[in-house]
């Protein structure tokens, strides 16, 4: 038969005046424990809530906003196939095609420098350099070798 151990040694005073404070403060903690779940999950609960009727109300805007971008990129799209067509005109289709895709580089590139300038500047950055002690017998030092 299995015993717990010290079952068979005679419990002292502390032992009996320090078992049943050992208890409600266990019970205690397992109280509080809950109330935090309960309110860490009736948070998670309301967020959820309302991010989900946010969604809602902003699901035929945000439908919009994706019809509008797909338009305008065909819209785009065309432009682009129209400046290449009439300058075939003047010049050979190929070079025409090279001087609008150029040109649309260059616009690109001007945009995204522009665009670099106008970020914030990021959290100054600082290198520490932590010199750990070494071993006077040097680096390849075995653990267990003296």
């Amino acid at each position: 038969m299995a015993s717990t151990p010290g079952a068979d040694r005679p419990r002292s005073f502390f032992d009996r005046f320090t078992e049943p404070l050992a208890d409600r403060a266990r019970e205690k903690f397992e109280q509080v424990e809950d109330h935090v779940r309960e309110a860490v999950q009736s948070e998670i609960d309301a967020v959820t809530r309302s991010v989900r009727a946010r969604a809602i109300e902003v699901r035929p805007s945000a439908l919009g906003f994706a019809a509008a971008a797909l338009l305008s990129f065909f819209g785009l799209a065309l432009l682009i196939t129209s400046a290449v067509l009439g300058l075939a005109h003047a010049v050979d289709p190929w070079l025409s095609a090279l001087l609008v895709g150029v040109a649309l580089l260059l616009v690109g590139g001007g945009i995204a420098a522009w665009a670099k300038r106008r970020l914030p500047p990021g959290p100054a950055v600082s290198v520490v350099r932590i010199h750990e002690p070494v071993h006077p017998a040097g680096e390849q030092v075995h653990p267990w070798e003296d």
